[in-house]
């Protein structure tokens, strides 16, 4: 396992309700290579949310152990995750969570400020990002004037600006059209190949399904099957 990522031994995740509790996770085992194209898929309310917020340390687990980047997320304080976080990950969320008045390039810039990356360095960085992502005529757009499509190759540019090794991304094309959704998953594909980035989607977008490498379905805070993708239908 000298390559592992994640690995998940008997996850359990409680959310209190009222006076009583909720079972989000129930007795969850996982592993995750280095270089893994993976979608935690399933019905709304299954735990595939819940469950990539535990592996980016977002939520603690109730019961079981969750290490990532050989790192025990229970054995860690709050500033060590975001730590974490902040170097080694890159967060995708439907909702683009751009920062309006920041033009793409400042957007996409933040984490490499954040980790005090060298202002020459961070300047490459962003360009080299931003053009992955086909907005290098956008660079000093602001998010009010871009489309959803334009919003959501931002924001991965910005996720992975800083050559992350985990890529965590919640419903990233929800919010898109095909074409967009397509553009953008070939992005990600070529970014898993070039740089062995992982990447784990939450989704139920069969979109996305169509570039997995491999699924994990979850039912009621269940792995109910975990399937291996020999050819993805889009060829990737």
């Amino acid at each position: 396992m000298g390559n592992s990522v994640v690995t998940i031994n008997n996850l359990v995740k409680r959310f209190p309700v009222g006076g009583d509790f909720f079972t989000a996770l129930k007795n969850v085992n996982l592993s995750l290579e280095k270089g893994e194209f993976t979608g935690l898929v399933g019905p709304s309310g299954s735990g595939k949310t819940t469950l990539l917020n535990v592996i980016g340390g977002l939520d603690s687990p109730s019961e079981g152990s969750v290490t990532v980047l050989k790192k025990s997320l229970g054995e860690t304080s709050h500033n060590e995750r975001a730590e974490l976080r902040r170097k080694n990950m890159g967060f995708i969320f439907q909702s683009y969570n751009l920062l309006p008045v920041y033009t793409v390039f400042e957007n996409v810039e933040l984490p490499l400020i954040l980790n005090k990356v060298d202002p020459q360095e961070r300047y490459n960085k962003v360009a080299q990002a931003i053009e992955w992502v086909g907005l290098s005529d956008k660079i000093n757009s602001r998010p009010a004037m871009l489309s959803g499509g334009e919003c959501q190759r931002t924001a991965i540019a910005r996720a992975i600006v800083h050559e992350p090794t985990l890529v965590l991304a919640d419903e990233p094309t929800a919010n898109l059209d095909a074409e967009n959704s397509h553009h953008i998953m070939k992005i990600m594909v070529k970014l898993n190949k070039e740089l062995s980035t992982s990447f784990i989607f939450a989704t139920h977008d069969e979109k996305i399904m169509d570039y997995l490498r491999r699924i994990i379905h979850l039912d009621d805070g269940q792995i109910i099957n975990d399937e291996q993708i020999d050819r993805p239908k889009s060829g990737s």
